[in-house]
């Protein structure tokens, strides 16, 4: 292929053959590279010269749709099969209706021939909590669901100590809770553990089930797994190997007694999930059956289950009905106890409730993509380019959305996938909302810094956002941390998408890398210290995590020096801004408390004074990654002193609801 025809292809895909680096400087990707990707993307969706088109129109502000017809062409409206207006191009342009209502349709032009058109009709913004309306300013407590200890859980933290910590977050004046993705994952390889590496993003990890809590359980004794489980709370770690087997085994005796005995309310309401999640739910359930009887990749499995038909998946359904059932009724119960926490939060009047978190993307050999295909594009990787954190780059081995299949399917798996998290939450953090312009991707077989950007349909996926986020009501802040094109917060929060603000990127850079100070945070923000992947208030503090990143052969970005004059910093923005005569979390609490920012997490490590972070990005087993517990038992919460100091700081910095 020449130079100038992977040039024309590479735009017409939105391939990007260069891009600039953290540090400004060009990079040039290498033609094989672009290649790759162009082959992958190719594979799937409308063929070039067939480029799907979407006309984004947002609600009271429809503006003519320009550029489509000449002067008297017909065109018409319709949704599904219906047709909602009608007539002829006047100046070049349709003209909708003003009372055009929300929602997603298709323009057809005269010759009928003429390939159709996607619009968008969105809201004028997402939705978020009249709380925020009057300019209210909360908290929020974070934790890692996984590493909550308490006296009852199994080794993992699970939805009733989730309920519970509503509670009592909310009896400190919290305004929610939030939590790591709950996303799916495969059960069958205690190693692959990462809730940012999900089989799924539409249902839940089976994990966070309280087994306990099943009505039809019946018990520990019973299922003879009382020692087991006293093991699995004494570790000091969670262990996934133990962990495991125990739930699925109190799982399946819990299922076998529902289909006996469990009455017929509950029967009813298990019929109603199945209906509710339809297609997606016996896609689900039928990859899980399959992955149990083959194991590894689906792409390895006997050639009529790697891509199979309607009727080979009805089949399927009638010869292994039980164990479809089995899995189904995991989700239902994990669905049915996470609404509960929802419903607590709701109860304790918390105005943000369960903020919960949507990985960027899903394993290449998960359900989702098996499930889906043509939609992901698993033959490339989603990923970063080298920064001054990650001089390599990073390939997160995740599968990404096809962003032209996305556009020709009206957005259906990225509508289903924000559904499936905003069910049950109050607010949902969208991970690499960048990758909602232009996603880094790693084709297999290169090395992370070989990589470079697909370009994806911007103000129409944030479109579908503000659509899925009116209808659930459901807050949506944008993780937008990295290298941030010009003006795309500007889009954002055009959209009422909050920013993502961590106080360790919030420095003069260009000059002294001095701390911003509270007045240069943005309302339309949430704002917190660290995040998972970065070091915790008492590891920065120490210099822990430089240690770890060097005792793991890992290039940390940042020397000694850099590190101490970053201390020196913030010691001198904690003095002026909250008069600290040392540096504390406390101060840092109270800090982040002055800034307009409207909503503040307190990250549960960092309340409690843990050194480790939860994830060492670039790892994967030679760290304990998402494994770690928190040194506080769930019960000892509401009278640990760190906790009740910081929740007396946000309060008399007017940082509590109610």
């Amino acid at each position: 292929m020449s130079e100038g025809e992977l040039s024309r292809r590479a735009e017409t895909f939105g391939v990007e053959t260069s891009y600039y680096d953290a540090r400004g400087t060009l990079r040039e990707v290498g033609d094989d590279a672009v290649g790759a990707i162009l082959d992958v993307l190719a594979r799937s969706g409308p063929p070039p010269g067939a480029e799907p088109h979407v006309h984004v129109r947002r609600r009271g502000r429809i503006e003519p749709i320009y550029g489509v017809c000449g002067d008297g062409t017909a065109w018409k409206l319709t949704r599904g099969n219906r047709t909602v207006a009608s007539g002829t191009c006047e100046h070049g342009a349709v003209v909708l209706p003003e009372k055009t209502k929300v929602g997603s349709y298709r323009l057809l032009l005269d010759p009928a021939g003429e390939r159709p058109q996607a619009v968008l009709v969105a809201p004028e913004a997402a939705w978020q909590p009249k709380t925020f309306d009057k300019g209210g300013r909360v908290w929020a407590l974070a934790v890692q669901l996984y590493g909550v200890r308490s006296e009852h859980n199994w080794g993992i933290g699970d939805f009733s100590d989730l309920r519970s910590l509503v509670r009592i977050a909310g009896s400190f004046g919290a305004a929610g809770v939030a939590l790591n993705p709950l996303h799916a994952i495969t059960l069958d390889d205690p190693g692959a553990i990462s809730p940012y590496s999900p089989t799924s993003r539409l249902f839940l990890n089976p994990l966070y089930v309280d087994v306990a809590a099943i009505p039809e359980f019946p018990g520990l004794a019973a299922a003879g797994l009382a020692d087991e489980v006293a093991r699995l709370r004494s570790t000091a770690q969670v262990d996934y190997a133990g962990v495991i087997p125990a739930k699925l085994k109190a799982l399946r005796l819990a299922f076998e007694a529902f289909r006996e005995r469990g009455s017929a309310e509950r029967h009813a309401d298990f019929a109603a999930f199945k209906s509710e999640r339809g297609d997606w739910l016996t896609g689900f359930c039928a990859f899980a059956v399959l992955r149990a009887r083959y194991g590894g990749p689906w792409w390895m499995w006997p050639e009529e289950w790697r891509a199979p038909s309607r009727d080979t998946l009805t089949r399927l359904a009638a010869s292994d009905a039980a164990e479809m059932e089995f899995h189904a009724f995991v989700q239902w119960t994990a669905d049915r106890q996470l609404a509960a926490c929802s419903t607590a939060a709701a109860e304790a009047g918390m105005p943000v409730g369960l903020y919960l978190d949507v990985a960027v993307g899903v394993a290449a050999d998960s359900a989702d993509v098996w499930s889906n295909q043509g939609a992901y594009v698993r033959e490339l990787s989603a990923g970063a380019p080298p920064d001054l954190l990650n001089t390599a780059g990073q390939d997160w081995g995740l599968a990404s959305f096809n962003p032209r299949v996305l556009m020709e399917t009206d957005f259906a798996l990225l509508r289903e996938t924000l559904r499936a998290v905003m069910r049950h939450a109050g607010a949902i953090r969208l991970d690499h909302v960048l990758g909602f312009n232009r996603l880094y991707m790693v084709p297999h077989g290169f090395k992370a810094d070989q990589g470079t950007y697909v370009r994806f349909p911007l103000e129409a996926m944030l479109a579908v956002v503000a659509q899925e986020s009116q209808a659930e009501h459901c807050l949506v802040i944008g993780e937008d941390l990295g290298t941030v094109p010009d003006g795309f917060r500007e889009t954002l929060a055009g959209w009422n998408v909050w920013s993502y603000r961590i106080m360790l990127f919030e420095r003069a850079w260009d000059s002294d890398s001095s701390f911003s100070p509270p007045h240069g945070y943005p309302e339309q923000a949430l704002v917190s210290f660290s995040t998972h992947d970065l070091s915790t208030f008492s590891g920065w503090m120490s210099g822990h995590d430089l240690d770890v990143k060097h005792g793991l052969g890992i290039d940390p970005g940042e020397t000694e020096d850099a590190r101490q004059h970053a201390r020196q910093m913030i010691a001198a923005a904690l003095r002026h801004e909250v008069g600290a005569d040392h540096v504390s979390f406390d101060g840092v609490a109270r800090f982040l408390a002055r800034t307009p920012a409207r909503l503040l997490v307190v990250a549960a490590e960092d309340a409690f004074q843990v050194a480790d972070q939860p994830n060492v990005p670039g790892t994967i087993n030679q760290h304990p990654n998402w494994r770690q517990t928190l040194p506080v038992r769930l019960e000892d919460f509401s009278s640990d002193h760190r906790l009740v100091e910081i929740a007396r700081i946000l309060r008399e910095e007017g940082r509590a609801f109610g």
